[in-house]
């Protein structure tokens, strides 16, 4: 960084890239230095990065699966890498997120009943939804309460470590998160998530969910 600040070396392998004529999203997640260009604030990077195309890619990344004949970069790489670029934290990249419907349906389509829910990708999806709660509380929020088919589906996967996470952070266990949106605050209330929790204490679920329930009841 002092180098290039200096302009005394070469563009970064991102520069390089964003300077062709023609490149794609893949070719800048296969470079290694893409997330400390992403924390750098790289403006050329960003621009790019927040446009709507790419953030659904990106999400795309996160939120589904691939064939097992996928190429490992697909499998693995990339999901971690676009994990890791909403995790960033940046403003434009999250608003462009939470600003769209389409694009707030596609990240949540994770938890449907009928969506493959491996452990790798819950945990890129709670990272994200994580990161939302805390940066993006009140759009985020906003759009939970007008689906609130989503808190059902995080209880009913309740049983995967990472997506309990999210359901921690979404009902409140960190008040601090809520202490200035009192309308969340009184619509979690009103809601019967707890409830929902409690029923997964009956015989007929597993003793590993029935532990992390009350984990979430602790908190």
């Amino acid at each position: 960084m002092f180098w290039r600040m200096t302009g005394l070396s070469a563009a970064s392998p991102v520069d390089t890239i964003l300077d062709k004529e023609n490149f794609t999203l893949e070719e800048l997640l296969d470079e290694d230095e893409i997330i400390q260009e992403c924390k750098a604030l790289n403006s050329r990077l960003i621009n790019f990065l927040r446009d709507k195309a790419q953030v659904e890619q990106l999400l795309r990344y996160v939120v589904e699966e691939v064939p097992d004949d996928a190429e490992r970069k697909r499998s693995f790489k990339f999901p971690f890498i676009a994990s890791e670029i909403f995790t960033c934290e940046i403003d434009v990249i999250l608003r462009t997120l939470v600003e769209d419907e389409e694009l707030m349906d596609l990240l949540f389509s994770f938890v449907k009943p009928d969506h493959p829910h491996s452990t790798l990708l819950s945990g890129y999806f709670s990272k994200v939804v994580i990161c939302l709660v805390l940066r993006k509380t009140a759009p985020l929020m906003s759009y939970v309460q007008g689906h609130p088919e989503i808190v059902v589906q995080l209880v009913d996967l309740i049983g995967i470590t990472s997506i309990m996470e999210v359901l921690i952070r979404l009902i409140g266990a960190d008040e601090t998160i809520y202490s200035n949106y009192g309308d969340t605050l009184q619509w979690l209330e009103n809601t019967n998530v707890l409830e929902m929790i409690a029923d997964k204490f009956n015989s007929s679920v597993s003793t590993k969910k029935t532990l992390m329930c009350r984990n979430i009841f602790r908190a």
